[in-house]
């Protein structure tokens, strides 16, 4: 009598096995809309990865992303562009991930100077628990009317403003720069000394992304009084799509000269005004 054959079943990952993996951002546009899981880790955990899995990061947002399989390969993929515009991740970063167990991960971005970014503050609503799933950040929450709530909103508001200031401050690159506060009117300013030695009205100048996109602006002066200049036409463009609003800082590098190129750094200041 031949014995009877029984079911072929995977041990369980031991509890100590590695559940880091890290992940460079390339200059490539299949970076920007997904980006593939190592398949040394889907050797070791794809057996317990369900179809959407979390992703947690610094600064309490927890995104939900769709996890698709194509070739044998596994990918975050769906709402990833998302993430990667949410955070200003561009060519060179790096993404050191931790495997949280049941289809959930941790995760730390590292620029390209290999320092950890500084995040958007968030401010949730009131009536959201720790570790809430945010469909859309950079979309008002809906709070409470009441005048309380609409205080307490005002008080997170400078908050989010001062922590992206305070991040501006410490923008030190090695080219000339400057950093300047997104006006109401869809302008940034630019100091006087800066504009004398490096700009010249109606002379087109290049906005330049962490992904590597630019995009052309014109400075003005604001009236015959003024030494000072700002970045107005064609500003409002580069502002919706880099998802920009009132009160982000942005620091401007100097990268190119001839004709003007300034890289752009994004430190946002995330509200939930009415």
């Amino acid at each position: 009598m031949k014995p009877r054959r029984g079911r072929c079943v995977r041990p369980s990952v031991p509890e100590n096995e590695p559940k880091h993996f890290m992940k460079a951002i390339l200059p490539s546009p299949i970076h920007a809309k997904q980006i593939r899981i190592p398949d040394e880790f889907i050797t070791r955990f794809g057996n317990e990865l369900k179809n959407v899995a979390t992703i947690a990061v610094p600064d309490g947002c927890v995104w939900e992303m769709e996890l698709k399989k194509c070739d044998e390969h596994v990918f975050f993929c769906n709402r990833w562009q998302e993430f990667v515009e949410y955070y200003s991740i561009g060519y060179g970063f790096y993404l050191s991930f931790k495997y949280e167990g049941n289809s959930n991960f941790s995760v730390i971005i590292f620029d390209a100077t290999s320092v950890e970014i500084c995040y958007p503050f968030k401010t949730p609503s009131t009536n959201e628990e720790p570790n809430t799933k945010y469909h859309n950040p950079r979309k008002r929450s809906k709070v409470e009317t009441s005048e309380s709530c609409r205080e307490k909103a005002k008080s997170l508001s400078k908050d989010a403003s001062k922590r992206a200031k305070d991040a501006a401050n410490v923008f030190n690159p090695n080219n000339p720069y400057f950093c300047s506060k997104v006006a109401k009117g869809r302008c940034v300013h630019v100091p006087s000394d800066f504009a004398f030695k490096y700009l010249k009205l109606n002379v087109p100048i290049k906005l330049q992304n962490s992904h590597g996109e630019q995009q052309e602006v014109f400075c003005i002066v604001p009236d015959s009084r003024s030494s000072s200049m700002r970045i107005s036409k064609g500003f409002s463009k580069f502002q919706r799509n880099n998802n920009l609003s009132n009160g982000d800082y942005c620091g401007f590098e100097l990268i190119k000269k001839k004709p003007v190129v300034l890289k752009v750094t994004m430190f946002r200041a995330v509200d939930y005004r009415n």
